[in-house]
């Protein structure tokens, strides 16, 4: 009886640093202000790896495009979003319920950005105006040109 009450079934591994993304419909509120600061994006990330982007006037909340859609991955806390028709790509860090990086247009950094789980955008992305990268992120960017030159946050542009 002893032996019965001491013993456990083995525990299953968590990753406690990150969130479910795959959950259905998972959203996430997304500013971009170097290159789209009047624009709050809604990216609705379903569990296939597909992804539909809304984008509205932050200060009317008029729809500012048509919905857009693209595929995301996610590898530990790194995730990246790519849109089907136009050569946006995001690649970022998913920290609990922020997720932030830079945008990309073509092979080129275009903007950081940052965005919340859920339905609320961040008021501000706090970088100190350089675009986002991360050490892990540039060199692991093969499907982007790996010769472009990246910044750090804080680097001077």
């Amino acid at each position: 009886m002893l032996c019965a009450a001491l013993w456990s079934p083995p525990a299953t591994p968590v990753h406690a640093a990150e969130t479910n993304d795959a959950e259905p419909d998972a959203i996430w509120t997304a500013i971009i202000p170097d290159t789209f600061p009047r624009y709050v994006y809604t990216w609705r990330l379903k569990p296939d790896g597909t992804y539909k982007e809304d984008g509205r006037d932050a200060a009317t909340g008029v729809p500012i495009q048509r919905t857009l859609s693209g595929q995301w991955s996610r590898e530990g806390a790194r995730m990246i979003l790519r849109q089907d028709d136009q050569s946006f790509v995001f690649d970022g860090a998913v920290l609990g319920h922020l997720y932030t990086g830079t945008m990309y247009l073509g092979a080129r950094a275009a903007s950081r950005f940052c965005a919340f789980k859920g339905e609320h955008a961040p008021p501000r992305c706090d970088s100190g105006g350089a675009i986002a990268t991360t050490q892990a992120s540039a060199r692991r960017s093969p499907s982007l040109n790996p010769a472009a030159p990246k910044r750090d946050i804080g680097q001077a542009p």
